[in-house]
């Protein structure tokens, strides 16, 4: 399974105070990152991987790709593909938000119910979590184990 997740709101905070995760290449961390990634993604993302799913971003910024696999390096997190906007934009040709299946990935993490909406008129799973739920890595799992 190919499991894609969303970025602002979701794993990096835009308005949200959610707490982070702490680099494991602090040193790095240092001279690189300049963003971090909300707590939990770790355990969540090496829970897919147990389960020999691949794990993804699927975002609408404009971030590249290198820094969006350098931020989850920074985590101990390998991502197995990266959807920004501008491959959206070149591979896309059904005008929405976002269209995972035009990447093979089948479900995507937002925190958008817009997203959700269009997944239910596109015909793609959408689980959606609140960018102040605390316990959203156990709800994630749950979902997971069932999906």
């Amino acid at each position: 399974m190919r499991i894609a997740f969303d970025l602002d709101n979701t794993l990096i905070r835009c308005g949200y105070d959610f707490p982070l995760e702490k680099t494991q290449r602090r040193i790095w961390a240092k001279f690189l990152g300049d963003e971090q990634l909300r707590e939990g993604v770790k355990a969540l993302t090496d829970f897919c991987r147990q389960r020999g799913w691949e794990v993804w971003v699927y975002t609408t910024s404009y971030r590249s790709a290198w820094h969006i696999r350098r931020l989850f390096w920074l985590h101990g997190i390998r991502l197995d593909g990266v959807v920004n906007q501008q491959r959206h934009d070149r591979e896309v040709h059904i005008r929405c938000t976002k269209h995972p299946p035009s990447f093979d990935i089948d479900l995507l993490i937002d925190d958008s119910e817009g997203v959700r909406i269009e997944g239910q008129r596109y015909g793609f799973q959408v689980l959606v979590i609140a960018p102040d739920d605390v316990q959203w890595t156990e709800k994630m799992k749950m979902a997971l184990d069932v999906f």
